[in-house]
Formats: C-alpha cells, structure tokens, sequence
C-alpha cells in the first residue's frame, strides 16, 4: 500500500503538489550552492587578471609618454581569458583510468596549500591607446611598431587615437 492509495481525490493533488515544490526547492538550493563556490574561485582569478591587465597598461602607458612627450595618455588592454595556474601534482595512468593528486603543503595557520607550478597569463588581443599626437601617422607608426613588437600582437589589434 502507497501513502497515495490512503488518500482521497483533493488532499492527493495538494500532496503532489507540495512534494512537486520541495523538489523544486531543493535543486534550487544545490545550484546556488554550486554558484557560490564558483564565484568565489573565479573573483579569485579575476583579481590576478585585472592586477595583470593594470601592469601592462601601465608599461605601454608610460612608454608611450615617452614617445610622445605627453603625460596625457589613456590606455585599454583586452585579453582573451583570465589567468591560468597549474599546481604541482602526481598523475597515476593506468590502462583504465587516470588519477590525479595535488601536492600540497601545510601553511603557518595549519591549513594545506597547493604548490603553484606556474601561472599562465592571458593572451592580450587588444590595445587601444589615446594621447595627444596620435592622430599622427608618424606617432601612431612608431608607438604600434612598440606595442607589437612588445607583446607580440600583429598591428590590426593596436589602436592608437589622438586626444586634444
């Protein structure tokens, strides 16, 4: 016997109902869940991604305030990704299956820490800079000769634009 059988037309509706919204709510409540964690592991990459986009609109900023005399300089990098980090690992390859395990070490607060390996840094697929002179074919020649001989990006991703 079903808890279903016992009961009558009206209150097997209102039970399937609420049971419906119990469902509901609980594959709501195990997505945010999710959501949360990553959340917090992309602000993480975020941070060293915008801490690498400043770097290097800094770097092309002050060269190109050096080029052009001027202190008056705007720039704006885009890159394709955010940053990457590879961590040291042992990686177990067997015929049927491949096991992964990260090698940590225990911090001064007694919490374990992955070894960074390496951090990949995004690809830059953009510059546009700003400055007075860039109107200049001659300024804007010599300052995206610069920039793609820098980062290595071809001179269609440069834009170099005079401000008054």
């Amino acid at each position: 016997m079903s808890i279903l059988d016992g009961l009558s037309g009206k209150k097997k509706s209102l039970f399937l109902v609420i049971v419906g919204i119990l469902g509901v709510a609980l594959i709501l409540f195990g997505s945010m869940q999710g959501k949360e964690e990553k959340t917090l592991e992309n602000s993480e990459k975020n941070d060293a991604t915008l801490e690498y986009i400043a770097l290097i609109e800094n770097k092309i900023g002050n060269i190109t305030e050096q080029i052009t005399g001027s202190s008056h300089v705007r720039v704006i990098v885009s890159v394709a990704s955010g940053s990457e980090f590879q961590y040291v690992s042992n990686e177990e390859i067997k015929e049927n299956y491949t096991s992964k395990e990260y090698i940590t070490v225990r911090t001064d607060g007694g919490a374990d820490s992955p070894i960074l390996l390496k951090e990949i840094y995004p690809e830059i697929i953009g510059v546009s800079v700003a400055c007075k002179g860039g109107d200049s074919p001659e300024m804007q020649a010599k300052l995206i000769r610069v920039i793609s001989t820098t980062y290595g990006l071809s001179s269609n991703r440069i834009c170099i634009v005079g401000t008054p």
